[in-house]
């Protein structure tokens, strides 16, 4: 995300439309309709043989085409230029390009659209992260960082179907909910440090409204989410859920997008040394309790509560960090983020390498004694 000190301006962007409920898949023509008759489906492998039948068909019986190509699997530069080459060879440029899947998918999607400058739609079938409705494409790059892809726009409509999302597995909300709990964490830390916001504009700093969504997420998550887990555990579209996958989606995204992020992020980037992946957002609500010690944060036992309520990690035990390597896996995981990653120290604040060192240790202590 972006850094530099904000300048007078502000800055709001969004999706044109964000459309949540049940049975939306069978909408999408209605929706693609608004810009043209052709669409590119680009499906994840998972729902590739339902979705490359069932969606074309509903476009060809309201005099639409929909052509369709199987996701790579991986949103890389190598990926993304194969899958412009493959629209080459289409009858036409779709006007409407549909990413259906999870965050690469739809990353993928958002930058092969911008690439024929035609219009976008970010169809999710899980929550874990706010990739629907960023401006951005993460361009994965294996053994270095990875790439922050910027377009011209936002997605031109979000469409979360809850009878789908409500079937994905119920880890892969909780890392939906790890990434959107430390959405207004961040942004407030962000914004007191005077950071730019993540839109990815020059030096612009959040909009009131960007810092009011970031508050609902978290306020919505605090009340709904630990009954939403519970629901998503049985398959059970509630409230509750309902409530949280528009948290963990639209308010997280666009309250993330026009804040900034902080020290839950950047310690997060550096989980690739530790011995067991975990989802991004499942890292990022692990960081969001480091940061509220290293903040001294009042906060900070109603957020462990809730942390350990909805699954999110609590201690390095948690993160599979065997005990008799804990000490060497907290030095390499801050080693790596700490004077490497500008967003782990975007506090108002300065503090050591070793404070966040201690933060982890105390966070292991804290959670021995409130098992």
């Amino acid at each position: 995300m972006p850094a530099g000190k904000a300048g007078e301006c502000r800055c709001f962007q969004a999706p044109s439309r964000y459309m949540q409920g049940p049975g939306l898949i069978n909408r999408l023509h209605k929706f693609a309709a608004n810009f043209g008759k052709t669409a590119l489906l680009i499906i994840d492998p998972y729902f590739y043989d339902d979705f490359s039948v069932r969606v074309p068909a509903q476009f060809e019986e309201h005099g639409m085409k929909a052509y369709t190509v199987k996701f790579p699997g991986y949103a890389g530069h190598k990926e993304l230029q194969e899958l412009i080459d493959f629209v080459k060879t289409l009858p036409e440029i779709p006007e409407t390009f549909i990413g259906m899947g999870g965050g690469q998918a739809m990353d993928l999607n958002k930058a092969v659209a911008a690439h024929y400058r035609k219009n976008w739609i970010s169809f999710a079938t899980a929550l874990t992260t706010d990739a629907p409705t960023f401006m951005h494409t993460i361009i994965n790059n294996p053994g270095g960082q990875n790439e922050l892809m910027f377009h011209y726009k936002n997605p031109d409509y979000v469409v979360v179907d809850t009878e789908i999302t409500i079937k994905s597995p119920a880890w892969m909300l909780t890392s939906g909910i790890g990434d959107a709990l430390a959405t207004y964490i961040e942004a407030e830390a962000s914004a007191a440090n005077n950071n730019v916001c993540n839109s990815g504009l020059e030096d612009y700093k959040p909009s009131m409204l960007g810092m009011a969504a970031a508050k609902l997420c978290y306020d919505i998550l605090l009340k709904d989410g630990v009954a939403a887990m519970r629901a998503a555990k049985q398959q059970l579209r509630t409230p509750a859920y309902e409530n949280v996958v528009e948290a963990a989606t639209l308010l997280s995204g666009v309250g993330c997008e026009n804040t900034g992020v902080s020290i839950s992020h950047g310690l997060q980037a550096g989980f690739g040394v530790l011995p067991k992946h975990f989802l991004h957002g499942t890292g990022v609500g692990y960081c969001v309790l480091v940061q509220l010690v290293v903040q001294n944060d009042e906060r900070f036992p109603e957020v462990f509560q809730f942390c350990k309520d909805v699954g999110i990690p609590v201690c390095t035990a948690d993160l599979e960090i065997p005990a008799e390597e804990r000490d060497m896996y907290i030095e390499k995981l801050v080693d790596s983020v700490y004077g490497k990653r500008w967003n782990v120290t975007n506090v108002p604040f300065f503090f050591e390498k070793s404070t966040l060192v201690d933060a982890i240790k105390y966070l292991d202590l804290y959670a021995a004694e409130h098992k």
